[in-house]
Order: C-alpha cells, then structure tokens, then sequence
C-alpha cells in the first residue's frame, strides 16, 4: 500500500481522538506525535525525475514467504 494512506488513517484517528470518541482506549499526552517529530531526523529527498512524482511506499514482512517487491519499484532494490 502506499504510504500516504497510512497518514491519512492516522491522522483520521487523531481527529476522533480529539474529538473525545476514543476516550476509553487511549491514555492522553500533551501531543506525543508533536515531540517525535522534533526528535526524529530530517530525511533528506532523493531528486524527482522529470516528469514523475515520487511514490512512498511501505512494506512489512511478517513472514519470509509473504516478503513481494513490487515490478516497478524492484529495480531501486536489486544490486
């Protein structure tokens, strides 16, 4: 899956959060995802080609036999 909709999940669930329909699941910090991001490292982009916007992509590997690499993004993976 494409890693935009893991944000766009996560940032739903915040929003409910939030909003308070969550209350009973969730321990409240001041704003947790605020700290990490000040603690984290600057990634830096790799330049886009002309025309082509970059793709994020996620993968997990839960299982050695479930682990597939996509035909078009194989080729950055290969040695």
């Amino acid at each position: 899956h494409v890693t935009e909709e893991c944000i766009h999940l996560k940032d739903a669930i915040e929003v409910l959060i939030r909003d308070g329909h969550f209350k009973r699941f969730v321990q409240r910090k001041e704003n947790p995802r605020l700290e990490h991001r000040e603690a984290s490292a600057v990634e830096e982009e790799k330049p886009a080609v002309a025309g082509k916007k970059p793709k994020q992509i996620v993968m997990c590997v839960w299982r050695p036999e479930d682990f597939y690499v996509p035909e078009d993004v194989s080729a950055e993976f290969s040695a």
